[in-house]
């Protein structure tokens, strides 16, 4: 990585490199490329954890991994620029991860005048980093090892800000749980894949960061009007308006009326509205609303300069109850909910405000948990064996599990290593257990949405729910699911562009608008089109990556559990596709529309110039006899 060369405006052209077991920070020049073709936000971390992370690399060794952090390029200089992203291999799926965190993290690290921070190695004792105005610090945070997350986000700012925003980990990333998460200022995960234990490993507590500099951008003037006009177009649209208040809380009754729920380990997607899923309804959650709380928290809550403000901040009616959380999202309703069976709105916030407070994925934990709750009813656990047993509906028994986990307590050892790993550990279960390349699903059932499973399956990181909506209407049998491939790859890209952006998803920009904010920042003319490649480009490099790890196209499928009928309701009888010819020739549509090898899933080098990407052609050929070679093994076995 040598130094900056002529670059569009709106980067600083500074990417700090830290090396934690010198305690050295090396500040390196961001390349012309890396700004041009991958943007920001996702494109970076795509761009050198590409570069910098071996495949062979063990997720778990902090002085092979990277942990990469970088805010999109309209950081700080457009409403709802709320999204840092964050990269590493994960030690969950053995592949290239991203994952994101709202509030104003983002926009800190970028007024602190940095494109990205790359660290690696492992603290003498625990540390944490504290970045402000153009220095990164390594401190001491021995004091704070074992600390629950809300704890080391007061202690950082006390010891650095009051106003800085604090990205740490709690007891489970420390004890290397592989989905453990990383927490920004007490309240917002950036959840999947484990990269809160790829921060365990380093010996780093947090990341806490500051700035007042003003970023460098091509017309300052045009992009103040932009930036009154988005805040303005944004908070008058409807589905705006509606989150503002809502968020994602309705998607209970969504996943109950499109048989998406993952009720009772995904053994029940309809669930009924009246007396079940109402339960969990968003009116429910939105009457523990505290509103004497926002005083203190305002500027951590909501996203930077963010015309939405979904997040509202909630408390239990428990007796002794004293803490306060964001309002949960629907993946937290649904699988610290549904899924194992918790229909108490009250049940489901204190797992999740555990959930955070521990350093855990709330999606993963749910799963792991519910998995284990399907295990013990079927009898193929018992408590002679491991000395615990729980039982759907089960709260406290669900929460006691929790904390086992973050330990590595008991079962909760083999259940840390995610349910991929926990079903082959105990020879049992892996028929139910629900993940895609070993990464636990989101709360959404595709056997209600015609082309949803295929998203899950191709998804670069794994069965994510932010990796593309198919837009065709209708459930799986109401056509061939390769007719929901181009509005699934269409959706796809623009969120990565979103990501790179640093743009959150559910902020409803026009087209155009980002077009405009986008020149107006570095002072090139690009149509929407044209910039959404960067989701193209980023998932070509994971792909390839993938490959040559092993789960590209091995990974490239679904759990057996999504083919198997709906039991009950108005879909009764739905699979995730119609069956598995179905899926085969939709995941052969997806490789070609992707320009991808028509059997191995990998980007073909004609793709790969057409994308700006020649310089990987060497890998990706790589990547295609190592993928042949596995498939010829394969056949002959």
């Amino acid at each position: 990585m040598s130094g900056a060369l002529m670059m569009p405006t709106g980067y600083w052209g500074r990417v700090a490199l830290v090396d934690l077991s010198r305690g050295r920070v090396e500040v390196l020049g961001l390349e012309e490329d890396a700004a041009k073709l991958f943007i920001g936000g996702k494109g970076l971390l795509y761009y050198y954890g590409f570069k910098l992370i071996p495949p062979s690399c063990n997720p778990l060794d902090p002085g092979c991994n990277k942990l990469i952090v970088a805010p999109g390029l309209l950081a700080g200089l457009a409403p709802s620029s709320s999204k840092i992203g964050f990269l590493a291999k994960s030690p969950l799926t053995g592949i290239l991860c991203d994952t994101y965190a709202g509030q104003v993290f983002a926009a800190k690290l970028k007024k602190a005048g940095f494109d990205a921070v790359i660290v690696h190695g492992r603290c003498r004792r625990p540390c944490y980093l504290y970045i402000e105005d153009g220095r990164v610090e390594v401190r001491d945070a021995a004091h704070l090892w074992g600390a629950l997350v809300g704890d080391v986000v007061e202690a950082v700012r006390r010891e650095t800000r009051r106003g800085a925003s604090v990205a740490a980990i709690g007891p489970a990333g420390e004890r290397l749980v592989r989905y453990a998460c990383i927490i920004v200022d007490g309240f917002r995960a950036a959840g999947r894949c484990g990269l809160g234990a790829v921060m365990g490993s380093m010996g780093l507590k947090a990341i806490a960061v500051w700035g007042s500099m003003r970023p460098p951008v091509h017309d300052w003037e045009r992009l103040r009007e932009l930036y009154l006009r988005a805040y303005r177009e944004v908070g008058e649209n409807p589905a705006a308006q509606y989150n503002s208040r809502r968020g994602t809380l309705d998607g209970v009754r969504a996943c109950s009326r499109k048989s998406m729920c993952p009720g009772w380990h995904w053994t029940r997607p309809w669930l009924p509205w009246e007396g079940v899923a109402e339960r969990l309804s968003g009116d429910e959650v939105l009457s523990r609303e505290d509103r004497g709380a926002y005083r203190g928290l305002a500027g951590f809550i909501w996203g930077w300069g963010c015309p939405v403000k979904c997040s509202k901040l909630v408390r239990p009616r428990r007796r002794g109850f004293e803490h306060i959380l964001v309002k949960p999202e629907y993946e937290h309703l649904a699988m610290l909910g549904l899924n194992l069976g918790v229909l108490d709105v009250d049940d489901v916030l204190l797992l999740a405000w555990r959930s955070n407070q521990l350093g855990l994925d709330a999606i993963s934990v749910g799963e792991v948990i519910a998995w284990f709750m399907e295990m013990c009813s079927r009898g193929l656990i018992d408590r002679d064996e491991y000395g615990f047993t729980i039982s759907f509906g089960d709260a406290e028994a669900a929460m006691k599990l929790m904390d086992m986990i973050a330990a590595r307590r008991g079962v909760g050892a083999v259940l840390a290593e995610g349910v991929e790993r926990a079903s082959e550990i105990l020879g049992r279960g892996r028929e139910a257990a629900v993940h895609v390349k070993g990464l636990e699903s989101a709360g959404w059932d595709p056997r209600g949405r015609r082309g949803m499973a295929l998203s899950y399956a191709t998804a670069d990181v794994g069965a994510s729910h932010l990796r593309g909506w198919p837009g065709v209407a209708g459930p799986p049998s109401s056509g061939p699911a390769r007719e929901a491939v181009e509005s699934l790859v269409r959706d796809r890209d623009w969120k990565a562009l979103m990501d790179s952006l640093g743009l959150c998803v559910f902020a409803p920009y026009p087209r155009g608008l980002v077009e405009e904010m986008y020149a107006a920042v570095t002072g090139e003319e690009r149509s929407a089109d044209e910039l959404m490649l960067v989701g193209w480009r980023c998932e070509a490099l994971a792909r390839i990556h993938a490959a040559l790890s092993g789960r590209v196209p091995e990974g490239d499928t679904i759990p057996a559990r999504w083919m198997e009928p709906v039991p009950e309701g108005p879909l009764k009888g739905e699979r995730a596709f119609r069956d598995w010819e179905d899926f085969g020739e939709a995941l052969r549509e997806y490789y070609r529309v992707r320009g991808y090898d028509a059997v191995l899933g990998v980007p073909t080098p004609e793709t790969l110039r057409r994308l700006g990407l020649d310089w990987c052609i060497p890998w990706a050929e790589e990547a295609l006899r190592e993928a042949g070679r596995r498939r010829e093994c394969m056949y002959r076995v």
